[in-house]
């Protein structure tokens, strides 16, 4: 498992946190402080404001968005709306995967180009789920059966030529 913390005071597009990662399908799943992180949401935003009673539907307030691209796919993780602790964000926070075909780097920042006055981050662990390669291998066995079948069927094409009086040519 790879830890990814996305800094919402520099990490945005133009500067994103790049790690580089096997071919394979991977899990990410947005962790906070207590479990390894060094965030648990970022806000856009000095104040959190207009929040309702429970703490949501803010006017201004803690967030969970992120993304992730690569020369294979770009994913955007909306944020699930506004609220008025880093906690709160990271309780509704969404989780997302991603496959690669190849060995590549993968880019994680957040959608914001005035950073000066952000706060907090998005701490992302990215697990492997999947083995190194999504395209299948062939291994000795395989090229054996692969051989046999080839020439079986050669032989039976063969064979119906010679009784059907069109031998092969």
């Amino acid at each position: 498992m790879t830890i990814i913390n996305i800094d919402a005071k520099s990490n945005n597009k133009q500067n994103p946190v790049v790690q580089s990662f096997a071919a394979g399908t991977y899990e990410v799943k947005v962790i906070g402080v207590s479990e390894g992180g060094q965030y648990d949401a970022w806000t856009l935003w000095s104040v959190e404001i207009g929040c309702d009673e429970k703490g949501e539907n803010c006017t201004t307030g803690w967030v969970n968005e992120y993304n992730i691209t690569s020369n294979e796919f770009s994913i955007n993780i909306p944020s699930s709306g506004k609220y008025a602790t880093a906690k709160q964000a990271l309780e509704k926070a969404q989780n997302t995967s991603f496959t690669l075909t190849s060995d590549s780097k993968v880019n994680f920042f957040i959608s914001d180009d005035e950073l000066p006055d952000n706060r907090g981050g998005m701490s992302l662990a990215v697990k492997k789920t999947s083995p190194d390669s999504v395209d299948p291998k062939l291994n000795f066995g395989s090229l054996v059966l692969l051989v046999l079948v080839s020439l079986t069927l050669l032989v039976i094409w063969i064979a119906i030529g010679l009784v059907t009086g069109n031998p092969a040519r």
